[in-house]
């Protein structure tokens, strides 16, 4: 073998599903930019709960065409306007807390496209036909009665796509809805890889139900129908696989169960991770039914709230895609804490119906304390 293909050019990371923008993005054209601009405008207001962005270019006749994101965030009702973001790296970066991102096509392709059939832009569309890579939609005016002759010369498979008339935003807002604010599937992370030093054995090992206790929430998660992962240590590994269980090996280390999680976004950055700590005996699946009903996918994650300090609790919660980048934004500033990532986000707190099943275990004298309630399922 040469040494070129011994190289490896890039670390082992799945890169997650981005566009030029960020995730969802969806170029609008065919019309004009004002058009374009009263189309993002309107169907965000549709969408009051998520984040969703409208990159545009700068119109100044006096200036040369230039990124600006404007950043509609209706939670207070602002507009945010970030001039001269050139650089598409930079551009994710920034919108990277975004759940969609509508993109002016007259100046800029995306990774999915909707045409206008504005007869008036015609010539505007041939010149930029090939970026027409992913129409995903057609948009007919309220008195054009079919797609035009030059809207299916130069989209191929118009036949196959859903049309929708200017009359019926709110077929298109359903449609957009299903199409590019859908939630991340959720798979959940058994968090073992702590080294359990108050407790004196591991934890994830203790057999509080006849089985040990990691087991015992594999097999809970997987009568809910949620895919279960083993997140621990590399030496580790082996003992659970042997199991029948699937794992995710730290690949930070040292810096407590923001690791896991981060490890877990780096093999499937397009999931939301339903996280579980192993220490908490009295869960069941009536409280991970409740997290999942409960959960707000347009939120950073969503997690029960803390009946000890009423903080929210990110070892029982789910994490959505977009928490990701925020984790490494909080990890660059020298935090390594979740808990913090919650607090300082916009994430959704619920209580729990039996908050006292949210307690952990961290010794033997909190074992001894918890037995009581292990065998009879009571507070």
């Amino acid at each position: 073998m040469s040494s070129t293909e011994n190289h490896k050019k890039h670390a082992d990371l799945q890169r997650p599903q981005l566009g030029k923008f960020g995730r969802n993005e969806l170029a609008v054209l065919g019309t004009t930019c004002e058009a374009v601009q009263f189309f993002a405008e309107t169907l965000i207001k549709n969408f009051p709960d998520h984040r969703i962005a409208f990159a545009d270019a700068d119109h100044d006749e006096n200036a040369q065409v230039q990124t600006n994101i404007h950043f509609q965030q209706q939670q207070k009702g602002v507009s945010v306007f970030i001039p001269n973001i050139n650089n598409e790296y930079q551009r994710r970066i920034l919108l990277s807390g975004c759940d969609a991102i509508i993109v002016n096509g007259n100046h800029f392709d995306a990774a999915a496209q909707i045409v206008f059939c504005n007869p008036t832009k015609e010539k505007s569309l041939r010149k930029r036909s090939g970026e027409l890579t992913n129409v995903v939609s057609i948009l007919l005016p309220a008195d054009v009665q079919e797609v035009p002759d030059y809207v299916k010369e130069l989209v191929v498979n118009f036949a196959d796509l859903p049309v929708f008339r200017e009359d019926e935003f709110e077929k298109l807002a359903s449609w957009y809805r299903q199409n590019f604010l859908k939630s991340a599937t959720v798979s959940a992370l058994i968090l073992t890889g702590g080294k359990s030093i108050r407790m004196g054995t591991d934890k994830s090992k203790i057999k509080h139900h006849g089985v040990e206790q990691y087991l015992h929430l594999y097999n809970l998660l997987k009568k809910l129908d949620v895919d279960p992962y083993i997140s621990c240590r590399k030496e580790q590994s082996e003992y659970y696989e042997n199991s029948g269980c699937k794992t995710i090996i730290d690949k930070m280390l040292d810096i407590g169960p923001l690791g896991g999680i981060m490890s877990a976004f780096m093999m499937q950055p397009d999931r939301a991770w339903m996280v579980l700590a192993t220490d908490v005996p009295l869960i069941d699946d009536v409280l991970l039914n409740e997290l999942i009903a409960s959960r707000r996918a347009d939120k950073v994650a969503t997690a029960f709230k803390s009946p000890f300090d009423k903080f929210p609790e990110p070892l029982i919660a789910i994490w959505e895609p977009k928490s990701y980048p925020l984790m490494l934004q909080f990890m660059a500033q020298g935090y390594s804490c979740p808990r913090k990532v919650l607090i300082n986000t916009d994430s959704h707190v619920v209580d729990a119906s039996t908050p006292w099943k949210l307690e952990n275990v961290n010794t033997t004298e909190d074992l001894e304390d918890l037995k009581p309630r292990l065998e009879t399922g009571q507070k």
